[in-house]
């Protein structure tokens, strides 16, 4: 295991829609193949969520724990925490094209005032570009850091990762929790 690199296990995201029973699965497959591994492999799982979905992640998590225990397996888990920064989406907008109250003005009425004081209306058709239309420029994307949490689950040890993360770990064949 010289070679081990954190970037080497599979890793599975998380976003909200995702069900956790079908991410539970896939985890325990990945940790459990059909096919027995090869001698340098190592059996992990690294689950990916950003902040708004850490939840579901650790819940995912606990459960993959949870199954291997119960196969009389060890589990070793190791927590990143890191923050990313993200590009915000642009906020829609909310009335529909073509029907604000500056869009597609064609043959409003305009009234104004005549000889002897008469009041009178006259089509306007305005062609031209609406002068307080919302300019389409370039405008900076906003960006935010985001935390985003990586679970790793292994059924072994991983001293690399021991030393970049704490710890945990538990099952049978593994010492209590730290």
């Amino acid at each position: 295991m010289d070679s081990f690199h954190p970037s080497s296990i599979p890793t599975i995201s998380i976003i909200s829609s995702h069900s956790i029973s079908k991410k539970t699965t896939r985890c325990l497959a990945t940790l459990f193949p059909v096919r027995p591994p090869t001698a340098s492999s190592v059996l992990a799982v690294a689950i990916v969520a950003k902040s708004a979905v850490a939840s579901k992640a650790i819940t995912i998590a606990e459960i993959v724990k949870r199954r291997i225990s119960a196969q009389g397996e060890a589990w070793f888990q190791y927590t990143k925490l890191e923050g990313v920064v993200v590009e915000l989406k642009a906020p829609r907008n909310s009335e529909k094209e073509g029907k604000g109250k500056n869009k597609d003005q064609k043959g409003s009425r305009v009234g104004r005032i005549g000889e002897k004081g008469i009041r009178m209306e006259e089509e306007e058709d305005m062609d031209g570009d609406d002068p307080f239309e919302v300019l389409k420029e370039k405008t900076p994307q906003k960006k935010r850091k985001v935390p985003l949490l990586t679970i790793y689950i292994s059924r072994s040890p991983i001293p690399e990762l021991a030393k970049l993360y704490s710890e945990q770990s538990g099952g049978p064949a593994g010492p209590a929790q730290e």
